[in-house]
């Protein structure tokens, strides 16, 4: 076959595919054919006013003018025409009164157009066919054919419409027999001919075309319905949500308390803004994993600042989840510490190192699915002491004189929740705070400032830690001052609490007589140590001192003397006055242990070897590697008849100083028991 010949073949071929596709049926057509029903009554519906009108007047012009000039004989045809004009009326009224009266008539979109079209149509088909000589009412059918095609209406109703009216002017030609010879009238019909043919395939093409923007339309509104009914599912849900989340800040808000007397000598201030946000039946409420609280307890005698910052893990829920437990377990250990004579005798070392192994062992039975990074502490609110425990929280900060900087940068214990924490040992840090000084705990949300986000969302995150030093001297300590500078940075991203403590006694604590120190160093120096200590004695008496006050280095020298002329007891006694004002110095609560066991060698009474454990645990407590407290707690308690005990201590004293000539003569004492 020649190349030009094969083309023309393909692009017959391809003609005749498009036709067939043309005339093929559709298959959502069956599926749709009730809702593509419903649209076109909707459509004929938007018509019924303007059609009825223009068929009451289309057709009275040829009625009373036309018609009687051109076609005398056909005196019916006024008929043909004015009942157009009838139904167009009467259909015209009758939606008038439905729309009056509310009445469902102009719902019948169909059924009117049926009527009228059908009138329309075959009564022009019929009077045309009596008189079709004449090529104007001839002309006159092709219109009424041609305008069919336009109504929106079936298809099966189109073809049925134009059979009839076919049949009809067929019928009336051959009843009437118009005289057909003339070359006029064979050409008008030639037309008509064509305008029924040209109907027929614009009428297949029309629909067709009515039918696929219906369905697409529909599939359209479908598709919105769904995505609408999706986003009422998802709003419903987001409320559910909401209502959750509002349940548990309910929960957690109670928990998030502050229980300090007016008249306490440490202030606190909360500030929290978790990132969560979310609306409840109108009302704004936020939710997140930071938590905060404070109270007052007592332990031995002595009124204490409890505190505790927190940061749960995950985010909103989550993290409101874990905030929520670690506040009902922090609020459980303040309410058994309040009614517990047990726990009130215990040293804040203690108290604090069994707090934190309490909130340890419950954030344990979660499997490391519920991690918290805190700091619990206590203020001595007669001295000043701060002691902390810090589970890779952020650095505490001090802010004294102006100047910010951290606090406990060598604490390394892991988050609440970490199965191995248990293996490393709890360190309790202490500081003794001067009048007036601040300390902040904060949670990561302080440092994690988006300081810059570009439009394809990667955001550039604050590494400076040292940012929020400047932060903090910048706003004086202030916290609202605090987080408009933080925010002055970069913009949120994750929970913010901060937690401030300010020492603020009515006078300084602290009185210390240097002059009566200086002379009694002197004295004891030349050998007057008799003198040395009535110097120092006298100079802690009421009358000599310009305030009442602490005055822990005039007790430390008058330990010090009287070990130094071998009253061990009164020594002892001494040290103990030493760290009752002054316990932050930790290295003393060692001296203050070996006085008590050197006590013990003198007076074999058990309960100094009880005060010597007890200072060398707290000692313990606070600086678990020091290897030379720890052989000094394993003789104590050989001494006390503990081995089990004793040999564990020296086993963690030989990890430390394996060649500490005293830890070998301990072992060997020990082997031969």
């Amino acid at each position: 076959m020649e190349p030009s010949l094969k083309a023309h073949s393909e692009k017959a071929g391809n003609f005749w595919k498009r036709i067939s596709a043309l005339l093929e049926a559709d298959p959502d057509r069956k599926k749709l054919e009730k809702e593509y029903k419903a649209d076109l009554n909707r459509q004929v519906m938007t018509l019924q006013y303007p059609g009825a009108i223009l068929g009451i007047f289309v057709w009275l012009g040829f009625a009373f003018g036309t018609d009687q000039k051109l076609h005398p004989e056909f005196s019916e045809l006024v008929y043909f025409r004015i009942g157009l004009s009838g139904i167009s009326f009467v259909s015209l009224l009758l939606f008038v009164i439905g729309s009056i009266f509310n009445l469902p008539i102009r719902k019948r979109g169909l059924e009117f157009a049926y009527i009228f079209s059908a009138y329309f149509l075959l009564s022009c088909s019929f009077f045309t066919g009596r008189i079709a000589d004449d090529p104007n009412y001839v002309s006159g059918l092709q219109i009424a054919v041609l305008i069919i095609v336009f109504l929106p209406i079936p298809r099966s109703v189109s073809f049925l419409l134009y059979g009839l009216s076919a049949s009809l002017f067929v019928a009336a030609v051959l009843a009437y027999s118009p005289p057909l010879s003339t070359p006029q009238a064979s050409y008008s019909l030639q037309n008509l001919s064509i305008a029924y043919l040209v109907a027929i395939v614009f009428s297949v093409i029309v629909e067709r075309y009515r039918f696929v923007t219906f369905a697409s339309n529909f599939k359209i509104v479908e598709k919105n319905r769904e995505i609408s009914d999706k986003m009422a599912q998802i709003q419903e849900l987001k409320e559910r949500q909401d209502g959750d989340y509002f349940l548990t800040s309910l929960l957690l808000s109670p928990l998030l308390k502050k229980e300090i007397s007016p008249d306490s000598s440490v202030k606190v201030e909360f500030l929290l803004d978790q990132y969560k946000k979310f609306t409840f039946r109108g009302k704004e409420y936020e939710l997140g994993g930071d938590y905060i609280g404070a109270y007052e307890i007592l332990l031995r005698g002595k009124k204490y600042t409890a505190f505790i910052n927190g940061d749960a893990m995950g985010k909103s829920v989550q993290g409101a989840g874990g905030a929520l437990v670690l506040g009902s377990v922090f609020n459980s250990i303040i309410s058994r510490s309040r009614v517990s004579p047990e726990i009130q005798a215990r040293s804040p070392e203690r108290w604090l190192k069994e707090s934190f192994l309490d909130l340890q062992n419950v954030f344990e039975t979660f499997d490391g699915f519920m991690l918290v990074s805190a700091i619990l502490g206590l203020v001595d609110q007669s001295t000043g002491t701060l002691y902390f425990v810090n589970a890779e929280h952020p650095w505490p900060v001090l802010l004294r004189d102006g100047k910010a900087s951290f606090l406990g940068t060598d604490l390394n214990i892991r988050k609440l929740g970490v199965s191995e924490i248990l293996n490393s040992k709890i360190e309790v840090k202490t500081f003794r705070l001067q009048p007036f000084d601040l300390v902040f705990c904060g949670s990561d949300g302080k440092d994690d400032l988006v300081l810059e986000e570009d439009f394809s969302g990667k955001r550039n995150i604050n590494e400076d830690e040292t940012q929020f030093l400047r932060s903090v001297e910048e706003s004086d300590g202030e916290l609202s001052k605090i987080k408009k500078s933080l925010l002055g940075l970069g913009k949120l991203s994750d929970d913010l609490s901060l937690l401030s403590l300010t020492y603020h006694p009515s006078e300084n604590p602290y009185s210390e007589n240097s002059t009566a120190i200086s002379e009694a160093e002197n004295e004891f120096r030349n050998g007057n140590s008799g003198n040395a200590i009535r110097i120092l004695e006298e100079a802690l008496l009421p009358h000599a001192r310009a305030k009442n006050g602490f005055s822990p280095k005039i007790a430390k020298a008058l330990s010090f003397m009287y070990d130094r002329i071998g009253k061990v007891e009164e020594a002892a006694n001494w040290a103990e006055k030493a760290l009752d004002w002054d316990p932050g110095d930790s290295e003393f609560f060692f001296r203050t242990s070996v006085l008590w066991k050197k006590v013990y060698a003198t007076t074999k009474n058990e309960k100094s070897l009880e005060k010597a454990s007890e200072n060398g645990e707290r000692f313990r407590i606070r600086n678990p590697k020091h290897a030379k407290n720890l052989i000094n707690l394993a003789d104590i308690y050989r001494l006390l008849g503990n081995k089990s005990r004793s040999v564990k201590l020296l086993t963690e004293a030989e990890t430390i100083s394996p060649e500490d000539p005293k830890l070998q003569n301990l072992k060997q004492i020990l082997n031969r028991r």
